[in-house]
C-alpha cells in the first residue's frame, strides 16, 4: 500500500498536480473571462489552500496507485502517457463533456481548453509517475 515507489510517486505528482495548474489558469485567467457566462470562482481569501491540497493529494495518491496496479510492474513511459490520456478521458472530457451539457456557467471553449490542458496534465502526470517508479523500484 505505501512501498516507496508509491510513496516518491504520489510526492512528484502531487507537486506537480498543485503547482502547475495555477500557473496555467494564471496565464490564460484574461482570455476564459470573457467566455465566463456565471462567475462561480471563490474570492482570494476564501480559498482553503489546506483542503485544496488534501484533496489533490488523494487525487494524486490514488492516480498513482491505478497506475501501479493497471501497469502491471512495467514502468515505462509510453504506459504512463497511454494511462494518463484514458484516465483524463474517463474522468475530464467526459465530465466537461456532461457539464457543458448541463450547466450554463461558461461557454464552449472553456469546456474545450479545460478538456484538452487536463488531458495533457493526466498524460504528463502519468510520464512522471513511469520515471519515478522505475528508478525507485
Amino acid at each position: 500500500m505505501f512501498s516507496k515507489s508509491i510513496l516518491w510517486s504520489t510526492i512528484v505528482v502531487f507537486v506537480f498536480f498543485f503547482i502547475t495548474p495555477y500557473f496555467f489558469y494564471w496565464a490564460t485567467a484574461s482570455c476564459i473571462q470573457e467566455y465566463v457566462r456565471i462567475d462561480i470562482s471563490r474570492p482570494d481569501n476564501e480559498l482553503n489552500l489546506g483542503l485544496l491540497a488534501f484533496g489533490v493529494l488523494l487525487l494524486s495518491y490514488a492516480f498513482v496507485h491505478i497506475f501501479h496496479k493497471w501497469s502491471g510492474g512495467i514502468f515505462s513511459n509510453k504506459n504512463g502517457f497511454i494511462f494518463g490520456f484514458w484516465a483524463s478521458l474517463l474522468v475530464v472530457v467526459s465530465m466537461s463533456l456532461i457539464r457543458y451539457a448541463t450547466q450554463n456557467a461558461f461557454e464552449a471553449p472553456i469546456y474545450i481548453l479545460d478538456g484538452i490542458y487536463w488531458t495533457a496534465m493526466y498524460a504528463v502526470g502519468g510520464v512522471l509517475i513511469a520515471v519515478v517508479s522505475r528508478k525507485t523500484s
